[in-house]
């Protein structure tokens, strides 16, 4: 029998010239945004050899949603302690802890690593932080409940954040409240963004995955997974989309159609946190239950290295070029793959 379990999903959807609000003048969306700013330039990538080559140690408040900027500095959120770390690839031991809110979750940069978003779980709301000086510029009022993972256009004008709740948010980064949301199913553990920020892929620890419209919020292909789903990943060239899940598995599904296209099943791995390597050779799977990061060739699905780093790995974040990688861990550090 089949693993999983599909829905095929047909909508009607806006054209994209109506739903991107675009005039006859201007470009083709095909290489553009909703608000018409050119995808970003391709930048030469590579993988990390898979050595653990560092540890940012002495952290606090259960570490868990991370990110690394253009430039190279780390954001890591710490969820007890309503703040997060702040530092370098260059020198992971020097850092700055950044006030927050209730419960940081997830946290991404705007594409030249300026300006930074955090989720805050308790509050609902997102935290813009300037981020050479650590000071909040503004605070974001999304949910009633609870906000958690962040998504951003490649023009930087659009936040995606998802609840517990299932409900999906699309916020203008630069006014205060949502301008558009869509209630979904179970809780939105992963969110992917399309290159060329039109399309928006979530999962549900439901089971079930999206593929929405970026710019309407449409639903324009949904599947249902036999297992929870937790971290999405797409595939460098945007063809595949990854999901994992705590039973012990990835699935690989087409990212424009959802079908399933074959499953990567692991004894002794519960896979959470997950992401692509930018050259879209490897995927990195984060197992919290077992302690381990995990390296898979994504061709073959052969898994080349099983990194022990002890304690609870959550996150998967990469710099520009590829050559780093680093993972959040509840146990108060961030391991640094190079």
């Amino acid at each position: 029998m089949h693993p999983i379990a599909r829905v095929a999903a047909l909508s009607v959807v806006v054209a994209t010239l109506t739903a991107c609000h675009r005039s006859p003048t201007e470009p083709s969306p095909a290489l553009i945004g909703c608000h018409n700013t050119p995808a970003p330039a391709a930048v030469s990538t590579t993988h990390p050899a898979g050595t653990l080559s560092a540890r940012a140690s002495g952290l606090t408040g259960r570490p868990y949603g991370i990110s690394v900027s253009s430039t190279g500095v780390v954001l890591v959120t710490q969820q007890d302690a309503n703040s997060v770390a702040r530092f370098t690839l260059a020198d992971p031991v020097s850092r700055v802890s950044v006030p927050t809110g209730g419960d940081p979750g997830d946290v991404v940069f705007s594409h030249d690593g300026r300006t930074a978003y955090v989720s805050n779980f308790f509050d609902g709301t997102v935290r813009v932080v300037d981020v050479a000086s650590g000071q909040g510029l503004r605070l974001l009022t999304v949910d009633p409940f609870n906000a958690y993972r962040l998504a951003i256009s490649p023009d930087d004008t659009q936040l995606y954040v998802t609840s517990t709740s299932g409900r999906l948010y699309l916020v203008d980064p630069s006014g205060g409240q949502p301008t558009l949301s869509v209630q979904l199913a179970g809780s939105l553990q992963g969110i992917a963004l399309s290159r060329d920020g039109l399309t928006l892929l979530a999962s549900s620890t439901s089971g079930a995955v999206y593929r929405l419209n970026a710019c309407t919020l449409a639903t324009l292909a949904t599947t249902q997974l036999t297992s929870s789903a937790q971290d999405i990943a797409l595939s460098a060239d945007q063809a595949e989309l990854y999901v994992a899940s705590e039973s012990g598995r990835v699935d690989a599904l087409d990212a424009t159609s959802l079908n399933w296209l074959r499953g990567l099943s692991f004894v002794s791995l519960r896979p959470f946190g997950l992401s692509v390597t930018p050259d879209g050779t490897q995927l990195y799977v984060a197992s919290p239950t077992t302690g381990q990061v995990a390296i898979i060739d994504r061709g073959s699905g052969t898994t080349l290295r099983t990194l022990a780093t002890g304690g609870t790995p959550r996150r998967i974040a990469f710099d520009a070029t590829g050559s780093t990688a680093v993972v959040s861990n509840e146990g108060n550090w961030v391991d640094v793959i190079r």
